[in-house]
């Protein structure tokens, strides 16, 4: 496929994909024959598990995206929870909790901040913002016929789809092969129109042979049996990583004639953890059948009728001119309530299927919800809260890592920390970007303000030398000041004395009182060589790196310090993390006293290429503090 950004040469079975979302095991296949192979089940450039979701309604509430239509096709937007109907199983609910949402595609917040995705890690960070539609548009060229009207009703048909976005949208574009590790939140229309300009179907198509995967199936006499289960497992695969995401409703457009599915089979039990994993995750699954109408099979294919009909979203088939129902799509992504009840039922985490009909009681409305869902089981949600992983404070770091900085010519470290009498230390650090291009930046000028028409001063100005590792004295900018919001002026300078860049930088400073358990900001150390290694271990107060990417061979140490009352006899751990938050490893805290600075070393030169995290935490008796940093280690 011309759209895919690379062939993994491992995959992961799609057991281990969706094995804690399923509450019955999977049929095995006939002694052997291989599993198809799902994409990569992780979001993690690590190369971790993923977070695996749960059924927003947890264990208590249940909450069921429903969408209302009214006259002119327009979605109803004053309904109560009075207005709604909802049983489960038959029995009358009492709904507790509507939300109606409303997404235009427009930006409604950090409307300065370019939309351009600039990492995996932005991708994903930008995917979880509340006031962002998310797509995957899932071409399954396994099963759609290589004639040219047909290839080309398919270009036309996500043509249309992407042109109706709007610049807010983030979109996925895979197809059956396309591992998660792979897959990236784009906003460029263009891109995603170039990747599909040569598509061509290859139902029924053996050759040419695109992957180690399909000279396996060659083996098998099931081919394309075998290549059924591949579309399957992988809609599996992108609604379970969708739904990780965040709550609320996500789409995925799915272009196929339908994966041949006989009803009892393997496939079929697949076809059941498809919807299982959409329908957890507040995943509506759309269905667009390329053929036109006539040329599909009459009533359409069964898999593809099942996968709309039972995660509330729509089936396309049979339209001579289906790019002009995609509308319908975008629209109930755009606009729908989010409704929420307390089952009744006396066994909440059965494990068991319950079907939801959600009606609304004012006349004239069309309602569109998903079927129902599967309640975690006693066992599942056992499990789920052993390995949970302590998640409090990630997505800041991960904001603080993706941060744009504004074309600024400096990357910069402010950090706080206790001081006498009171009051807080306020660092400042800094590294040149290398976006200043001839006027590189020798010294940054830092100086405290008080905002006005003449930026009343609150202390002298700092001078902070770029210097290599390694040179005499801290490159630095210290301030001791009293806690609360403080705005600091900054002026780069080039080696001439020309000003390169000014702005401002609005600090909020923390208190340390004497009575709590608080860490200072993290100070992130590198050392590139042996003889910045040994500069380091010899220095007592080195300058902390404002990057945060850092390469395999690099040594990076995390120092920081904590602060105890008196009595206080406090714990110390480290850890290290996948993006997700994840506990990947122990890192070894050395003894310390409280006030005292220690170091923590962090090994590089056994991570993969990918984003991570340290927490570090503190405990005395019922008092915690913790800190999470992110970084980046690059190829």
């Amino acid at each position: 496929m011309i759209f895919m950004r690379g062939v993994a040469t491992v995959f992961v079975l799609a057991l281990a994909t969706v094995s804690a979302l399923q509450p019955e095991p999977r049929p095995a296949p006939p002694s052997g024959q291989p599993q198809p192979a799902p994409p990569a089940q992780t979001a993690d450039p690590a190369g971790q598990e993923p977070v695996q979701p749960v059924f927003r309604a947890g264990v208590d509430l249940v909450r069921v995206d429903v969408s209302v239509i009214g006259r002119g096709d327009e979605p109803v937007r004053d309904l109560t929870a009075e207005d709604f109907e909802v049983k489960e199983d038959g029995v009358l609910q009492t709904v507790e909790t509507v939300q109606f949402v409303e997404i235009t595609g427009e930006r409604t917040s950090d409307l300065n901040e370019g939309l351009e995705i600039r990492s995996p890690e932005h991708g994903r960070l930008e995917a979880r913002r509340e006031d962002v539609r998310l797509f995957a548009i899932f071409i399954d060229d396994y099963h759609i016929d290589k004639a040219p009207l047909t290839n080309e009703k398919v270009k036309t048909i996500v043509r249309a789809f992407v042109e109706s976005l709007g610049p807010n949208d983030l979109v996925i574009l895979m197809d059956p092969l396309t591992p998660l590790t792979h897959l990236e939140f784009t906003r460029s229309k263009p891109d995603i129109l170039e990747r599909i300009r040569t598509f061509e179907g290859r139902r029924n198509q053996i050759f040419p042979v695109k992957s180690l995967i399909e000279e396996a199936q060659l083996t098998q006499r099931n081919v394309w049996e075998l290549r059924a289960g591949v579309t399957i497992d992988a809609i599996t695969a992108i609604a379970t990583h969708l739904g990780g995401l965040r709550e609320g409703r996500k789409s995925v457009v799915l272009i196929s004639q339908g994966p041949p599915v006989t009803i009892g089979s393997t496939n079929d039990q697949r076809l059941r953890e498809a919807v299982n994993a959409a329908n957890r995750g507040n995943v509506q699954i759309n269905v667009v059948d390329p053929r036109a109408l006539g040329q599909a099979p009459f009533g359409g294919s069964y898999s593809l009728r099942r996968l709309a009909d039972e995660t509330g979203g729509r089936a396309i088939i049979g339209s001579n001119e289906p790019e002009r129902h995609l509308g319908d799509i975008v629209a109930d992504a755009s606009a729908y309530y989010l409704v929420g009840y307390t089952p009744t039922r006396a066994a909440q985490n059965d494990g068991k299927f319950h079907d939801i009909d959600v009606r609304v009681k004012r006349p004239g409305v069309r309602v569109r919800a998903r079927k129902g869902y599967w309640a975690p089981s006693e066992a599942e949600l056992t499990a789920a809260a052993r390995t949970a992983p302590v998640v409090d404070g990630v997505r800041e770091a991960l904001e603080e890592l993706a941060r744009p900085r504004s074309g600024r010519p400096v990357d910069l470290w402010i950090g706080t920390s206790r001081a006498d009498h009171g009051r807080s230390a306020v660092e400042f650090t800094w590294e040149p970007t290398g976006r200043a291009g001839r006027d590189r930046p020798v010294t940054l000028q830092v100086q405290p303000v008080i905002p006005g028409p003449e930026d009343t001063p609150l202390a002298d100005v700092q001078a902070i030398d770029g210097r290599p590792i390694g040179a005499p004295g801290p490159s630095v900018a210290r301030f001791d000041l009293p806690p609360g919001d403080v705005v600091f002026r900054l002026t780069a300078l080039a080696a001439s004395g020309d000003v390169v860049d000014r702005w401002t930088e609005s600090v909020t400073i923390p208190a340390f009182p004497a009575d709590v358990l608080a860490f200072a900001t993290p100070r992130v150390l590198r050392a590139r060589s042996p003889y910045e290694a040994r500069a380091l271990e010899k220095d007592p107060s080195p300058t902390p790196v404002a990057a945060r990417a850092f390469r395999p061979s690099d040594r990076m140490f995390v120092e920081t310090e904590l602060y105890a009352p008196a009595d206080a006899q406090p714990t110390l751990a480290a850890h290290l993390l996948s993006a997700e938050g994840q506990h990947l490893l122990d890192l070894t805290v050395p003894a310390a006293n409280t006030g005292s600075p220690f170091r923590i070393a962090v090994p590089l030169s056994s991570l993969a290429p990918g984003t991570f995290l340290v927490r570090l935490e503190a405990t005395s008796g019922e008092r915690t503090s913790r800190q999470i940093l992110a970084f980046r280690v690059s190829p």
